[in-house]
């Protein structure tokens, strides 16, 4: 109405409103609220309001574990231990032929999987016999064709093996409905490993002799082929022994060199002396018989030249030196004739011993390179013959190792403990039952919680309308009915108007002179003299409230007025006065005067505008000027003028009643309506220019609100009830 009056106005779009109405930013707001997004309190608070579900919930699950616990089979488990033995003694030196793979951690795991494996559990059922371990609970046996396969699914679905740590000890276990199976089938399952293990081993060496003989048996063969091969090869070509024959050319090669040197040496002095002999300087020297003849020449030409000299050429010595002379010259002739044949001879001989030499060395070398070729070709053939007969008594060896060591083969396993008949079932566990059902239970009860919680779309304190809504709240209404020591009488619409003016000092009445206080009704800055309270939907208790706050603040000795606004129900009118011809519809029609139409409730004080009981209402004279102007006439007259609207949300003339009063009085019932459906309503009311001032809870269950109603006052109503009357 009045521009002052929008000053109390709480904006709705970009901040809320605190408890006290003053205005909170979208960020200090979103602080605030998000400052604890673990909220203990409420949460403890919704356990208390819910904590009748949350117990049947609990003692349903519960009694559905111990169901199950006593229906569950029990069951026995036994177990087994086993070892790997990181070392294999040998009953005899050097019987192991075979490659032994060192115990490692990878060994015992390959362990683990075999002793799982479908093949040992075959064996354990063939061992046992199908019967026994097939056999139902009972103890009938079985007779079904698949009765093996049957048995073989039982030992490996009941089979636990694992290793124990990092060791080489493997605990086997296994889960059975009949003690006795429990514990034969482990005992079963490691003997059966360790025999199957000594079996391989012994099939192996089977296996490698078997190999070994045959392999041995071609080999033979191929020595003798060899060792042929090189007798034949050594009669062929002569050679006895390729080192020795080849030592024995090569000295004879040396000799031969050493001879054929001398040789050469001698051809050449023969062929110098022979060259000298031809050179007449050097005949004198030939040989000492001409050195003679050459002296006797040389003293008889002295002679001669003497006697010529003293008796001249005719004496008669001279003529017998020069025939002593001829004789010297004819001697010297056939001496230097001899000595030259003779030097030719030698020559002569001198080359022949070379040439024959060196035939000879031709000859030793041509024999020492076919020698050589020759003995390649039979290196190599021994070398073969000795490669085969290496291999041969290699493999005749370890085929002699292996037969001295068949049937001596161990196991690398060994039993550290046997499986024993349990006393006692393992399952089913009363602790696990009863832990995993109490964690079960408190889990079905929180569940059951969040769906309660989903589902209820109702705002249940101060707190969550202020949170949800954005809007103050003015106050919280009780339900009479839920009000200790107040008993209301069913059907009876103006049962709390009436307790209200019964019992004004109670937490009844409280509650409205908390919603007037917080309009500042009665005040002396009292602002909002017009007041429409609505609704979002019907049945929120919106037309109680608003005759119980026009009753207040009339006892509160103020004049007050309560405007019928809502022409399809007269919930007001119906409720205070009942019947009446006449009402607010005749007023703004001019058919009747206001003061005529005003009924005054003698127990208050206050004045009811009644709808008329006119079976043709004309809706659209509520959002007519002629209204406006009522509504103003009204305030003129009245300290608070209490307008009564229909609900919002179906309604639209609501929305524009609503915005012609000075303010606006939202209520929405406690737990009941949706906080979807209160935004929507809020926001028409928005849309339309009304002024909403805040809120107010209704019908508030004062017993479960004092007991979880966290973010209420009422949740301390316990604490100062008594000073209510």
């Amino acid at each position: 109405m009045s521009a002052s009056v929008s000053g109390l106005v709480p904006k709705r779009k970009g901040s809320k409103m605190d408890m006290a109405g003053s205005h909170v930013t979208d960020e200090q707001f979103d602080r605030e609220t998000g400052a604890k997004l673990i909220d203990l309190k409420r949460i403890f608070a919704t356990i208390r309001r819910r904590q009748w579900w949350i117990v049947g919930a609990m003692l349903v699950v519960l009694a559905l574990t111990a169901i199950a616990y006593v229906a569950a089979p029990r069951r026995f488990t036994a177990s087994a231990v086993l070892a790997l033995d990181r070392r294999v003694d040998e009953l005899m030196a050097g019987q192991d032929t075979q490659a032994s793979l060192p115990t490692d951690s990878p060994t015992v795991d390959t362990a683990v999987q075999v002793l799982t494996s479908t093949r040992l559990a075959e064996e354990v059922v063939d061992r046992l016999g199908v019967s026994t371990v097939a056999r139902p609970t009972g103890g009938q046996p079985v007779t079904t064709v698949g009765a093996r396969s049957a048995a073989i699914s039982k030992v490996r679905g009941g089979l636990q093996v694992k290793r124990t740590g990092l060791s080489y000890a493997i605990t086997v276990g296994f889960d059975s409905t009949d003690p006795q199976l429990a514990a034969s089938i482990p005992n079963a399952v490691v003997d059966q490993y360790i025999l199957d293990q000594r079996g391989d081993k012994e099939g192996a060496r089977g296996r490698e002799g078997k190999l070994l003989a045959d392999r041995i048996s071609q080999l033979r063969g191929q020595v003798i082929q060899a060792e042929s091969a090189v007798a034949r090869y050594r009669a062929a070509t002569n050679l006895i022994d390729v080192q020795k024959d080849s030592t024995a050319v090569q000295q004879e090669i040396s000799v031969l060199n050493t001879q054929l040197a001398g040789a050469q040496a001698d051809q050449a002095a023969a062929q110098a002396r022979l060259s000298a002999l031809r050179s007449s300087s050097t005949q004198s020297e030939a040989s000492n018989l001409l050195r003679e003849l050459r002296s006797q020449q040389a003293q008889l030409s002295a002679q001669r030249a003497d006697l010529a000299g003293r008796y001249g050429s005719l004496h008669p010595d001279l003529a017998k030196i020069e025939r002593q002379l001829a004789d010297i010259d004819r001697s010297i002739a056939a001496e230097t004739s001899r000595v030259r044949s003779g030097a030719q001879s030698d020559v002569q001989v001198a080359s022949g011993r070379s040439s024959a030499i060196r035939s000879s060395l031709s000859r030793a070398e041509g024999g020492l390179a076919a020698g050589n070729a020759a003995s390649v070709q039979l290196a190599e053939l021994q070398r073969n013959a000795d490669s085969v007969r290496g291999l041969y008594q290699t493999l005749l060896d370890r085929y002699r190792q292996s037969v001295a060591g068949q049937g001596t083969d161990q196991s690398n396993a060994y039993v550290i403990s046997r499986a024993t008949v349990p006393n006692s079932a393992t399952s089913p566990m009363l602790t696990l039952f009863a832990g995993g059902g109490l964690l079960a239970a408190i889990l079905a009860a929180a569940l059951l919680v969040l769906v309660l919680e989903f589902f209820e779309n109702g705002l249940k304190s101060r707190q969550d309308v202020e949170t949800e809504l954005g809007v103050p709240v003015m106050g919280s209404v009780p339900d009479l009915k839920t009000v200790p020591g107040v008993s209301m009488p069913r059907n009876d619409p103006m049962g709390p108007a009436n307790y209200l003016v019964e019992h004004g000092g109670s937490v009844f009445g409280e509650a409205f002179r908390s919603i007037r206080g917080a309009l500042r009704i009665g005040h002396a800055d009292q602002i909002i003299r017009s007041l429409a309270v609505t609704s979002a939907l019907p049945g929120e208790g919106k037309t109680t409230t608003a005759i119980c706050l026009a009753r207040s603040a009339a006892l509160a000795g103020q004049r007050v007025v309560l405007v019928d606004c809502d022409v399809r129900r007269r919930a007001s009118s119906r409720t205070m006065v009942g019947q009446v011809n006449s009402g607010l519809t005749e007023v703004l029609k001019g058919e009747i005067a206001l003061d005529a139409a005003l009924i005054r409730d003698t127990v208050s004080g206050a004045y009811i505008l009644a709808q008329g009981t006119s079976k043709t209402s004309d809706y659209d004279l509520l959002v007519a000027p002629v209204m406006q102007k009522l509504v103003t006439d009204l305030c003129n007259q009245f300290d608070l003028v209490v307008l009564d609207t229909a609900p919002v949300l179906p309604l639209a003339e609501a929305r524009v009643v609503a915005a012609m009063a000075d303010g606006v009085l939202f209520v929405t019932r406690w737990r009941h309506t949706p906080a979807n459906a209160s935004r929507l309503a809020l926001d028409m009311l928005g849309r339309a220019g009304a002024h909403v001032q805040g809120a107010a809870l209704t019908l508030v269950n004062m017993k479960e609100q004092a007991r979880s109603g966290y973010g209420d006052e009422m949740m301390y109503y316990n604490k100062f009830k008594q000073y209510y009357a």
